[in-house]
């Protein structure tokens, strides 16, 4: 976990670097711009394997007659893919109102032919838990595309800066998953093990498309019916949540599946795993979404600058729709991990109903782009309770565990929100720097002294790990 977030977050924070200097060089429509090409892009990449590096992972026979299999699955797919996005991208531009959509959708596209010729090499890495491996290549790609980003942008190229870049990352990641991987490709191909790829990936495909329209469901609406300037708003609030909590749970997912797999036979092993990770999860979560909210409208001004200060209720919202998010997040590896893969998509489709209306209702009759972000959150709150206790059902335990695993940091949760009231209202007139710098301390002393109290057990459980971990390796290095 330590080497696999340390990765992304070196990544995304020189992500969020190259956004808060493009932030004073650009404006929020070039941003806009880059959300529509975005929300394209990333429905069409989820069929970008069709489900088969998940299924990659999950599957331990003929690995290697496996692997070469998924490889050129990926590689078709990532071709027909661009194929499709080409001829449908003046359509694409014509629905968003916007012009310049075609020409950028077919450059930023071409990452899905880059991207097809390493999928297989980061399925085994991650199946084999080499995250290690993989800190260089994720960090050395986020590092160059941000600087080619922002080198582009002071020539003046605009929003043409933000698609280029974007490539020029993608195109550096798989060069070094090939550079770092053992395995290499071979020209063979088995119908066998593409069926059973299927038969599970179908399903992980399914799973995919419905989540990525959920994910970005406010996302779409507020572009659809606010316009590109809003949704430029949302692009760039959207970062640091992103960030600090999103990619939280979504590098803990690469690690929880795999590891969710080898225990799919030990039910016991596999419930206390996930309900240990569920409650750390929180303890992270709940602390640092609760952090950003309070100190949203200081945070925002001092990164992005004065002219995203509209910027600061969607920030708020989406702070705490990180925390809704990440509630049932470990039961989505959980359910994988015992063969259920389409629980998952039968779930979504059942959120899919309400979450939709809920987002357009709130974001149409306001004009207000923090309302649509509401509205999804309403709809997480609602999705992340039924996953829960449909996860307590096929596990076998009370639903009525989930309040000890929770209580801890929504009790230290509440604590922190008083302590950063009290903050707000003493360091009102402190420079933004300084006001930001305190109420990080005040932030950690609170929340964290609180969880000592009501959450020590866990909290020694996890030090005690750790420090056997630094003991383990100690030993292994002597």
């Amino acid at each position: 976990m330590i080497w696999a977030y340390s990765a992304y977050l070196s990544g995304r924070l020189m992500t969020l670097l190259s956004t808060a200097l493009l932030a004073r060089i650009l404006l929020p429509d070039d941003f806009g711009v880059i959300g529509f090409a975005l929300i394209v892009l990333n429905f069409i990449e989820v069929v970008r394997s069709f489900g088969v590096n998940d299924a990659l992972i999950y599957h331990d026979e003929a690995l290697d007659l496996t692997a070469d299999t998924a490889f050129w699955i990926n590689f078709a797919v990532g071709i027909a893919q661009y194929g499709v996005l080409f001829a449908i991208a003046p359509l694409l531009a014509g629905l968003f109102a916007s012009p310049m959509l075609t020409d950028i959708v077919r450059v930023m596209g071409l990452a899905f032919i880059l991207e097809g010729l390493g999928q297989a090499h980061a399925a085994l890495l991650q199946k084999d838990l080499r995250f290690r491996r993989r800190f260089l290549p994720d960090l050395v790609s986020a590092v160059l595309k941000g600087l080619a980003t922002i080198g582009m942008a002071l020539l003046g190229l605009g929003v043409w800066s933000l698609a280029l870049g974007h490539l020029v990352g993608v195109g550096v990641r798989v060069a070094a998953l090939w550079q770092l991987s053992t395995w290499r490709p071979r020209a063979r191909f088995s119908r066998a093990r593409a069926r059973a790829l299927w038969q599970y990936g179908v399903h992980i495909l399914l799973f995919n498309l419905l989540a990525v329209a959920l994910d970005q469901a406010d996302q779409m609406v507020i572009g659809l019916i606010l316009g590109t300037t809003q949704l430029g708003y949302f692009t760039v609030a959207y970062k640091i949540p992103e960030l600090l909590m999103a990619n939280f749970s979504l590098i803990l997912t690469r690690i929880l599946f795999p590891i969710f797999s080898r225990l799919k036979n030990d039910t016991a092993a596999l419930t206390n795993s996930f309900l240990a990770t569920t409650q750390y999860t929180a303890f992270v979560t709940f602390g640092v979404g609760f952090t950003l909210f309070m100190v949203a409208p200081q945070l925002v001004i001092f990164i992005y600058g004065d002219r995203w200060t509209e910027a600061v209720p969607l920030f708020q919202v989406l702070s705490l729709l990180g925390i809704a998010y990440t509630l049932p997040w470990a039961a989505g590896d959980a359910v994988k991990a015992i063969g259920r893969p389409d629980l998952q998509t039968k779930l979504l489709l059942v959120e899919s109903l309400y979450t939709f209306p809920l987002i357009w209702l709130l974001g149409a009759s306001t004009g207000i782009a923090a309302a649509a972000s509401f509205g999804n959150l309403i709809a997480s709150l609602i999705a992340a309770a039924v996953r829960l206790l449909i996860i307590a059902r096929l596990l076998n335990f009370s639903p009525r565990v989930f309040i000890r695993v929770f209580r801890p940091p929504l009790a230290a949760s509440v604590g922190l929100l008083l302590a950063l009231s009290a903050w707000q209202t003493v360091a009102a007139q402190l420079p933004l720097l300084l006001y930001l710098i305190g109420a990080g301390i005040v932030a950690l002393v609170a929340y964290g002294g609180l969880l000592l109290i009501v959450g020590r057990r866990p909290l020694l459980e996890a030090w005690s790990v750790g420090v056997s971990l630094v003991r383990q390796r100690s030993v292994e290095s002597a």
